[in-house]
């Protein structure tokens, strides 16, 4: 791993589905060398598997949080309860979680009511109740994703911004394509057209529709960041609301700081999340004291998350 592959990485993380001509013009080495470095990465496992960033409040969707805390269950009895979590159409990832963590699993559901949230939050909690120890559950009202921004700082990364709300209706194969995009982003015009059967035109038309629209913000590879030499910190923290300007300053602060991959503003007991990189240790107590200054005393309580295996 060289600052080469990581440039080439940064290219890939503000869209995986560009010419690898453009990309080896932007890193300024030859296309097939960039081909060879690429296939290099997924060999080594760098790059885990290519997806699309959707962003489902324009399709007037909500996102919700689910934590889970369990005891007492066998390896048999997650891999149920995990087929059963993802089993459910409207759960967009579940990631199993550090022995670090308070929680164990995590669990990202896009809903349009809180009700139908809460039909989906009894039944995963109903199926093995008598193994969740504690639960703990939020809904997001603003979000800012910025991938590896650390990867080439001199250059401005894009950001994906998820605020407001809409009901854009989508045809039946759009949902098929955001599906099929988001198992694996650089499948090519071809194979969807033949998937869906229909013509390579329709198909290039109705994606370049929903990135118009802004429903699929990007596509882009998914890292094991271990590799690159820096391991990523996850909190989520119930900040005294009356704070608001402090948490909004947070929100700044990650914006121009290059380390930052994600900040959502939530509601519920727990009202914000943030993500980043760190090189050691010195550099996580550095840019967590920065945070908590920011925080100050509106900081309540705060739970560090550590992702172990993302199961879908």
């Amino acid at each position: 791993m060289d600052d080469k592959d990581k440039l080439i990485l940064f290219e890939l993380l503000q869209d995986c589905r560009q010419p690898l001509s453009k990309i080896a013009k932007t890193v300024k080495l030859p296309q097939q060398t960039v081909s060879y470095r690429i296939k290099k990465l997924e060999t080594d496992k760098v790059i885990k598997k290519y997806t699309a960033n959707v962003d489902y409040q324009k399709l007037g969707l909500n996102r919700h949080s689910l934590y889970l805390d369990l005891k007492g269950i066998k390896g048999e009895k997650v891999d149920e309860y995990l087929k059963t979590i993802t089993s459910i159409e409207e759960v967009s990832c579940c990631y199993m979680l550090h022995n670090v963590s308070k929680w164990k699993i995590y669990v990202s559901v896009w809903t349009k009511t809180i009700g139908r949230y809460d039909e989906i939050q009894t039944k995963i909690i109903s199926k093995f109740r008598k193994y969740i120890k504690n639960y703990l559950s939020f809904q997001g009202v603003r979000s800012y994703t910025y991938f590896a921004k650390r990867l080439n700082p001199k250059k401005k990364s894009k950001i994906d911004v998820k605020e407001d709300m809409d009901n854009i209706q989508l045809k039946d194969i759009d949902w098929k394509i955001i599906k099929e995009l988001k198992n694996n982003s650089k499948i090519s015009i071809v194979d969807l057209a033949h998937k869906f059967h229909t013509s390579t035109d329709n198909i290039l038309r109705r994606i370049r529709n929903l990135k118009k629209k802004e429903i699929i913000q990007r596509f882009y590879p998914i890292l094991d960041i271990n590799k690159l030499g820096w391991k990523e910190y996850t909190f989520i923290s119930r900040i005294d609301p009356s704070f608001n300007k402090n948490i909004e300053k947070l929100i700044e602060f990650s914006k121009k700081d290059p380390r930052f991959i994600i900040v959502i503003k939530a509601v519920g007991y727990v009202n914000l999340y943030y993500a980043f990189l760190a090189k050691d240790n010195e550099e996580l107590n550095d840019i967590t004291e920065e945070i908590e200054n920011i925080l100050g005393r509106g900081l309540l309580e705060t739970h560090k998350i550590e992702v172990a295996n993302m199961i879908s």
